[in-house]
């Protein structure tokens, strides 16, 4: 039985600006590929059908977790987070392979990838976490919290998946801050990722580096603080070349064309172009429905998975590509409030968490498809087709109803 009292007090501009992403999504899915399965079997609704039935799934779960406490997934977030280690454990022996990564599980005629659900477990367990342990700024909290997040990281590096264990990354550091972690801890995380970013460009980095001391100069730091954050700049930058040598021969392609997508126009670099020139030739009004060159010839291969956002941009050109742009901000900006206005700690880390999560990944994808950031393989929430990106983010907006609408006591 539905209760309309707590429906009343639910977000509706998240409603809508999800409702309104998923329209979109199906459109965009049917576009990219009805000409490709009509060739191929003859039905173009395939993939739409797909969508939509992960669409019926993904709501009715939605629904659940909205009229569900979210206090309830206090005591079994411990659970969840394992749970979804043990399936990514499971992967490395089990797993399914597609397009040269192992991430998915067979389970019947059903297939799902973990690392999807792992997101929402570790946005549990940093809640659960964080809420009962205020002290994040001795060793032994930040270790735990490091751990934490490290293992599941590991095992999504392992399969390959660099686009997953970069979104954990950035969970991480908002839900610290949002934590009020000193700012020497958040020193500590965020000095040796740019000095990362840096170390390709020597001259660069050796500046930055310069920056870094007199900055721990200026601010007096102690001993141990000059130590732990220019040290762990200078190793990073030392370990550069080992890191690269770690990475797979085809991510280590994706960076160098990200830096020069000519490099390798025909390989690495060809997604990022044909993605580019269809966004390009949107214009402002767009090509039309189904008529976009880029999209109906299949010049961008899996075009409605990862880069589904260059259809959107070639067919409904700027306003288009602006009214998507207006949903996501309108749902993060919604999250964010339903986080503030939490009633407890535990559902205002988790609000948070979620809406770092829909943040980086809405970021993350776009800037990828128009060249701003290297192809690392995240899907744009609610948009994108696959079944378990699109299920764990509806049951996400589930939680944040959960929370949004016992910010209030009900009275009857």
């Amino acid at each position: 039985m539905i209760n309309f009292r707590m429906l009343k007090l639910s977000d509706l501009l998240i409603w809508g600006a999800v409702a309104f992403l998923i329209a979109v999504g199906l459109l965009a899915i049917f576009s990219a590929t009805y000409r490709l399965q009509i060739k191929v079997d003859g039905d173009p609704f395939i993939f739409v059908k797909r969508q939509f039935f992960s669409v019926l799934i993904g709501v009715v779960l939605m629904w659940l977790f909205a009229y569900v406490d979210y206090e309830r997934l206090k005591k079994w977030s411990p659970l969840i987070y394992l749970g979804s280690l043990g399936l990514l454990f499971m992967i490395l022996f089990t797993g399914s392979s597609a397009m040269g990564a192992q991430r998915w599980l067979q389970i019947g005629f059903f297939s799902f990838q973990p690392s999807e659900f792992s997101k929402l477990a570790i946005i549990l367990i940093l809640a659960y976490y964080l809420s009962a342990n205020r002290d994040l700024n001795t060793w032994q909290g930040l270790t735990s919290v490091g751990l934490i997040v490290l293992a599941p990281i590991i095992l999504i590096f392992k399969q390959p998946d660099l686009g997953t264990a970069i979104v954990f990354f950035a969970i991480l550091l908002g839900m610290l801050v949002e934590g009020e972690v000193s700012p020497w801890t958040l020193a500590f995380l965020l000095t040796p990722l740019l000095s990362l970013l840096l170390r390709p460009i020597f001259p660069l980095w050796v500046v930055y580096l310069g920056l870094v001391y007199l900055g721990l100069f200026l601010s007096r730091a102690n001993f141990w603080q000059w130590l732990i954050i220019f040290g762990s700049n200078l190793m990073i930058g030392l370990a550069m070349p080992m890191m690269w040598g770690a990475l797979k021969p085809y991510q280590q392609m994706r960076i160098i064309s990200f830096l020069n997508p000519a490099a390798d126009p025909l390989g690495a670099g060809y997604h990022t172009l044909q993605s580019c020139i269809a966004v390009g030739g949107g214009g402002f009004l767009g090509k039309g429905f189904l008529h976009g060159s880029q999209t109906q010839l299949q010049f961008i291969p899996e075009q409605h998975s990862d880069f589904i956002f260059s259809s959107i941009g070639e067919e409904f050109g700027f306003i288009g590509s602006f009214f998507v742009l207006i949903a996501y901000a309108l749902l993060v900006w919604r999250a964010v409030s339903i986080a503030l206005e939490a009633r407890d700690l535990f559902g205002r880390m988790i609000a948070m968490g979620i809406a770092i999560m829909f943040a980086f990944h809405f970021f993350a994808n776009i800037g990828m498809v128009i060249g701003i950031l290297p192809v690392v393989g995240i899907p744009l929430p609610f948009v994108s087709f696959g079944g378990s990106s699109l299920i764990v983010n509806l049951i996400c907006v589930g939680i944040l109803q959960s929370i949004a609408m016992r910010r209030q006591k009900l009275i009857f």
